[in-house]
């Protein structure tokens, strides 16, 4: 006893225990002391139960009641211990021990989550007595799991996470351990070299076997685990299966549990002979590609489960069909997902009767019809509800009180809700994440919207014609995304607003108006600002001056500290921006295009800015040089600084625009955003476009010089345009190393010289303007130039000759081409509206070459040939 004693006292001291879970452990009476269990009749200690009693996640209260340290030699005084727990403790990447192979008398052991490290000790083969053995979730291995096989009593075995891919014959170590009753090894890093088939299976109590997570990368259909008609539980999910679903599966009889979701290249139906399995609970193949007729499938579910079933997952299937009218038999059903397929038809009536429903999500079908009322009836357990995507309509009235209380989702983007905004809305107050975008609202907003919908996380409204002002005051304290963009608001910003999880504000396309308030400086977790498209006014918030719109000045420095989208473009913003951002260093896009800002670019952007990957400056006043410090930004991959008054040299540093010279380009910029799960991810289209183009665009400002030879370094650029400046000299000749150039514009310029041949070696070339120079000689052939045979690219460049132009090169010297050279080379000049009129096709060209692009580069493009349209209306 004294030994057993000293044993535990040990062990605390080798503890750090900041919770104080072991202040009972002192005194003699060890008996007496919390997690341990001693014999009613001899008084030795038989249970040691330290298992953190905050096991989950990682909060505060779990790191308090963590356990730390080692497991000292001692222990092995506990010569009788049966039960041992330490999980969800941190034992500091520390091996288990050797000595636990001296604890003979142990049944059960619990090492999960516990940071143990290594190579798992084959001496635990001694533990004869065990019964269960949990060393999940740790970072461990073994290279052959032959110490298994005696223990011949054990009936729990799980090693999920440990890395037993040196252990190929694992299946016919387990074999020989015929007391078990649950198995898992989900992550276990197995592969296509393992046991595929057993002579004689021993496992003839098996209830739950788990093999998840694993490479398998073979065909599911002639496997050993098949033949185990005693299982409940059968968990295959994500691990590379393939092939059909084998007829033996009819005769599990005992199965309750089938899971063998994403596995996708697992095909064809499931058998038709599963009559047999009654006790059907759990029927998941989420991202599979079983395909077919989604009622043919449905009708080979055994009907004796029909009354047992609680969840069907078909999400992302690759079924067709209507849903059968009859779903509504399968009166346990809890959760339903039959999104991400291609299912038509209507939704049938017999949904609205599944009482227990909780889950039920048909998005991203092709479903059409009328929702009525009655779809919903006896919904009333109902907390998601997914109908996005579709062509549904809802014609709810407008006094109609819904039987459900949804708290997590409630997702009808695509659907018809409108057109006026849906009044029982008011009625599902819990709702956490709400996206009625592009439902065909046109309507005011009402003002018990926000007072509903104060506690959500996500808010999506855009895409409809919804119109009023947004309330001076604005409380959304848990929100995380509001998306209120391309809608008919109208009025100023909020005047005071409360939001400090808020990380991503869409509020784009709208008719707001007045400046924005300095609030914007304390939104300290905002990751995405767009507020382009409308018509604000003034400048943005000095974040970085003692200001008198916050009690605390030092707070200012914080603004743009989690920044990475700012989009601000197509307003009458004015004043000096960017000194504002000297806080942003995650910022990867900005655009203020189309404003009226001013000042230099300046030099420390690369220094303080040292992510940003799209900059976009068009269509400003911003005036000085192209610093040379601006070519160490790594990342940028998209400069447009066109229509400004910048000046002097192009830089010769552009060669260090780092992602730019890497052939086939990067996109650090991902079109949609994770946002949450509902067991699978969802994803929100990001408000920003345009960042898959790799692009320099410095036109219509007065660079003078010449283009600097180092520019053809940029190997991985797409889209070049200097037009509309002042540059001289010769086109550089490396400038067909350039290989991923779609379009090229170095039109109202001053060069001079011969076009260079190296140009027919852009086999990307697609758009080409070298209009309004002094180039001269022969217009190169072959290659990709045969293909681009419009003259108007070369207009303006009386010393040209060959084809596509009409004069040849037969003489000594060229005779003027068929147009006079246009002396005007500014963007603003007459002579360039002149051009525009003469070339129609050449305006074609413009439009068929931006639209190569994305969104926000063909917008970019438009909004500037409107300008132009406007000027020659008016000459």
């Amino acid at each position: 006893m004294t030994s057993e004693w000293t044993a535990l006292l040990t062990f605390k001291a080798s503890l750090s225990d900041p919770s104080h879970r072991l202040s009972s452990w002192h005194g003699r009476a060890c008996c007496q002391w919390r997690g341990i269990q001693c014999h009613n009749r001899t008084g030795h200690v038989i249970k040691l139960d330290l298992r953190n009693p905050q096991p989950y996640g990682m909060n505060q209260d779990t790191r308090l009641s963590l356990l730390t340290g080692e497991m000292p030699s001692s222990i092995v005084s506990l010569k009788h211990l049966r039960y041992l727990d330490l999980s969800y403790n941190d034992f500091k990447q520390a091996r288990i021990p050797l000595f636990m192979g001296a604890l003979r008398s142990l049944r059960y052991i619990n090492f999960s989550n516990t940071n143990f490290q290594g190579e798992i000790p084959s001496r635990i083969g001694n533990l004869s007595q065990l019964r269960c053995f949990d060393i999940s979730n740790n970072d461990l291995n073994t290279p052959d799991l032959s110490w298994l096989h005696h223990l011949s009593l054990l009936r729990h075995l799980d090693m999920s996470g440990v890395d037993l891919s040196s252990a190929t014959d694992w299946v016919r170590w387990l074999n020989m351990l015929p007391a078990l009753r649950v198995v898992r090894l989900s992550d276990c890093r197995f592969s296509s070299r393992v046991e595929k088939t057993l002579t004689h299976s021993n496992l003839t109590h098996i209830e739950i076997l788990d093999l998840s997570r694993n490479s398998f990368n073979f065909s599911v259909q002639y496997n050993w685990f098949w033949g185990l008609t005693s299982l409940k539980e059968l968990h295959l999910s994500n691990s590379e299966w393939s092939g059909l679903i084998p007829d033996a599966l009819g005769n599990m009889s005992s199965l309750e549990v089938i899971d063998l979701s994403q596995n996708h290249k697992l095909s064809g139906n499931i058998p038709r002979n599963l009559a047999s399995l009654c006790n059907l609970r759990i029927l998941n193949f989420e991202e599979t590609n079983i395909n077919g007729d989604i009622a043919k499938l449905m009708e080979r579910l055994p009907k004796c489960s029909w009354s047992k079933l609680r969840v069907l997952n078909f999400y992302r299937a690759n079924l067709t069909g209507e849903i059968p009218v009859w779903i509504g038999n399968l009166s346990s059903l809890v959760y339903l997902d039959l999104s991400a397929n291609e299912l038509v038809g209507h939704v049938p009536i017999g949904i609205g009767a599944l009482s227990n429903l909780t889950y039920l999500d048909l998005g991203s079908n092709k479903l059409s019809g009328l929702l009525s009322e009655e779809h919903f009836a006896s919904l009333v357990n109902l907390d998601t509800l997914d109908l996005e995507d579709n062509s549904l309509r809802l014609g709810l009235g407008e006094d109609w009180v819904p039987p459900f209380q949804l708290l997590t989702i409630g997702f009808f983007r695509s659907c018809d809700l409108g057109p006026r905004f849906p009044a029982w809305l008011r009625r599902t107050p819990e709702i956490v994440h709400l996206d009625i975008s592009n439902t065909s609202i046109i309507d005011h907003l009402p003002d018990w919207f926000w007072v509903i919908f104060h506690n959500a996380i996500s808010l999506f409204l855009s895409n409809n014609q919804i119109s009023g002002a947004l309330p001076a005051k604005l409380e959304i304290e848990s929100a995380s995304v509001l998306d209120i963009s391309n809608n008919s608001l109208s009025g100023t910003l909020p005047v005071y607003v409360t939001a400090p999880q808020l990380e991503r504000l869409y509020i784009s396309d709208n008719y707001i108006t007045g400046n924005i308030p300095a609030y914007f400086c304390e939104l300290y977790s905002l990751k995405e600002l767009d507020l382009s498209n409308n018509e604000l006014m003034g400048g943005f918030p000095q974040c970085l001056e003692n200001g008198s719109s916050a009690s605390d000045p030092y707070s200012f420095n914080h603004f743009g500290s989690m920044l990475e989208v700012l989009d601000l473009k197509n307003n009458h913003l004015s004043g000096e921006l960017l000194d504002n951002l000297r806080s942003a260093k995650r910022l990867v896009f900005l655009d203020v295009s189309f404003n009226k800002f001013s000042g230099s670019v300046p030099t420390w952007i690369a220094e303080k800015l040292p992510e940003l990957g799209v900059f976009i400056l068009r269509s400003n006043v911003f005036c000085g040089h192209l610093p040379k410090e601006l070519m160490k930004l790594e990342s940028l991959k998209y400069l447009d600084l066109a229509h400004n008054n910048l000046s002097g040299n192009i830089p010769s540093s552009l060669v260090d625009l780092k992602t730019m010279a890497i052939p086939g380009g990067l996109n650090y910029f991902p079109e949609s955003i994770l946002m949450f799960t509902k067991h699978q991810e969802l994803h929100f289209t990001l408000k920003f476009e345009g960042s898959a183009v790799t692009l320099v665009d410095l036109s219509c400002n007065s660079f003078i010089g010449q283009i600097p030879k180092e520019i053809s370094l940029l190997k991985g650029l797409q889209s070049l345009n200097l037009s509309g400046n002042q540059l001289s000299g010769p086109i550089p000749d490396g400038i067909g190393g350039l290989r991923e150039l779609e379009s090229l514009d170095l039109s109202y310029n001053g060069l001079s010289g011969e076009i260079p041949s190296s140009l027919s070696d852009l086999t990307f070339l697609s758009c080409l303007n070298l209009s309004y120079n002094n180039l001269s000689g022969q217009i190169p052939s072959g290659k990709q130039l045969q293909t681009l045979n419009d003259q108007y690219m070369y207009i303006g460049n009386p010393g040209l000759c060959g084809p596509p132009l009409v004069n040849n090169c037969s003489t000594n010297e060229a005779s003027k081409n068929s147009y006079e050279e246009d002396e005007g080379t500014t963007c603003d000049g007459s002579s360039f509206y002149i051009s525009m009129s003469l070339g129609f096709v050449m305006g074609l060209w413009t439009v068929f070459c931006t639209m190569m692009f994305k969104e926000k580069f063909r917008d970019a493009y438009f909004q500037m040939i409107d300008s132009v349209y406007d000027k020659v209306y008016h000459v």
